[in-house]
């Protein structure tokens, strides 16, 4: 993942240290910028949940994604910056 370039599809731009504040913003920020979408569902397309191409969609492609795209991209976005995060059925 180039985060740099997550972080400015999601117009992010202040602190990086892993703390609760930098955590409201960067939630915020996504949540802000990347859409809810489940087009592809619609459509017919195969669901992959594989980061390397949840990352061309979402950030590199700027599409949205469903409830299971956009919390593993955040969440591997979140890993990269040294949070700490359990993912939750």
């Amino acid at each position: 993942m180039d985060r740099q370039t997550y972080l400015t599809r999601i117009g992010y731009e202040g602190s990086l240290t892993p703390t609760a504040s930098t955590l409201r913003d960067l939630h915020l920020a996504h949540l802000q910028t990347v859409p809810f979408e489940n087009l592809d569902i619609h459509l017919g397309n195969p669901i992959v949940l594989n980061l390397a191409e949840l990352y061309q969609k979402i950030v590199r492609r700027r599409r949205g994604g469903f409830c299971y795209e956009q919390n593993g991209m955040f969440a591997w976005l979140l890993r990269e910056l040294g949070f700490k995060v359990t993912l939750l059925s």
